[in-house]
């Protein structure tokens, strides 16, 4: 079905939906968006994840200067929004990130993107026939991409072989890791539900918790303090920051603007500058640090879903996969395989059992046998007291 016919306020206007402009220049300004907001966003290619935060915000409408799937990869972020009903007003135009500004009330007409009675852009309004059009697309520009991995790969393995294979250059915890169970949150909208669904796993193993970007107030929010958080704090939130045991933070240029905001909230940090991701900095100091078993949330379990996330820095990603090997766990692989060692229900019936066994031992010795008699006389002369 046409987005057309997808009318979110149909108050007095004609247009299709209206609402108040949140720019978005890249996907670390999603943050910024808000629950009725026109998201105007530059995000080339988009991804499942950008898309699933963009939705679980709230917006009534993505617009986005970029082509949202060029077909070097199936990636699912247009299928997210239109399969949850969210309009996405394709291919635009770059300057409609000048002509707008945050807070002006804009609505879609059709496939215009007007301000009032004035026309700001025009793209394609993408409906569930083009998705599947443009992943029949990617899917066939994925060879090329699969090629392009294998030869990044290899440049990668080449610059940072020491840190990949010896651990050369990953900080030092206070937290201790060896021989323990780790599970590393990463951002994602699904992260929470995954979350809920190990609760058991996460009470019985008593698991280190580490939170990755957003994905440490998502742990927050579960109602879990991580040991560790990882990755860029400008995703984390104050309250998060101040419980968590440990903080690393990834890239000497973040490194040092976070500083100032570390220390007015007197923590301290360590940087991890030699990641190219805050996902892989998480995994490989679990691995150095001697993890047992990591356990991923929120991650990928497909192959598009690998190359839909990973974008330009598929090669690391990939790699750092591979350095864990057997040790890499997926989350709804521990769910589907971890089951309560016992129930209330099997309690009761073994202690049920061992009532009627322990009456029936004490029922045939001499002394047993004259207690039962005794007690089952009192019972019956106490049921017909009762019903008199």
């Amino acid at each position: 079905m046409s987005l057309l016919n997808l009318r979110r306020t149909p108050r007095d206007t004609d247009l299709d939906v209206m609402g108040p402009v949140r720019l978005v220049r890249s996907a670390r300004d999603i943050r910024r968006v808000r629950s009725g907001d026109v998201a105007v966003a530059d995000l080339p290619d988009l991804d499942r994840s950008a898309a699933e935060e963009l939705r679980e915000r709230g917006v009534v409408a993505v617009v986005n200067a970029a082509t949202s799937s060029t077909g070097r990869y199936p990636n699912l972020g247009p299928h997210v929004l239109v399969g949850a009903g969210v309009p996405l007003l394709d291919a635009v135009g770059s300057e409609v990130l000048t002509s707008l500004k945050d807070g002006e009330t804009v609505g879609l007409d059709g496939t215009r993107l007007v301000r009032g009675d004035e026309p700001v852009a025009e793209g394609t309004l993408v409906d569930a026939t083009a998705v599947e059009e443009l992943l029949s697309r990617g899917r066939n520009g994925m060879s090329r991409q699969m090629e392009t991995l294998a030869a990044n790969s290899g440049e990668y393995l080449r610059r940072e072989h020491a840190m990949l294979l010896e651990g050369v250059g990953v900080p030092e915890l206070t937290t201790s890791l060896a021989g323990r169970e780790v599970v590393v949150v990463l951002p994602g909208a699904d992260a929470r539900a995954e979350i809920r669904s190990m609760k058991r796993y996460l009470k019985e193993r008593k698991p280190v918790l580490v939170g990755v970007d957003s994905g440490a107030d998502a742990l927050m929010a579960a109602g879990y303090e991580p040991a560790v958080v990882v990755g860029d704090i400008a995703q984390m939130s104050d309250r998060t920051l101040r419980v968590a045991g440990e903080v690393v933070v990834t890239g000497s240029r973040r490194h040092a603007e976070s500083e100032e905001r570390l220390e007015r909230l007197q923590r301290t940090s360590v940087g991890f500058p030699g990641a190219s991701g805050s996902e892989e900095a998480a995994l490989l100091l679990a691995d150095a640090r001697g993890a047992r078993v990591v356990v991923t949330v929120g991650g990928f379990g497909t192959l598009e879903e690998f190359l839909d996330s990973a974008r330009s820095g598929g090669a690391t990603r990939f790699l750092t996969r591979l350095r864990l090997g057997a040790t890499l766990v997926d989350a709804k692989a521990i769910t589907g395989l971890h089951r309560p060692r016992f129930t209330w229900l099997q309690v009761l019936l073994v202690l049920l059992v061992a009532l009627v066994a322990l009456g029936a031992a004490i029922a045939t010795t001499p002394v047993g046998g004259e207690w039962f008699d005794s007690a089952r006389d009192w019972l019956s002369t106490a049921i017909q007291e009762a019903r008199a």
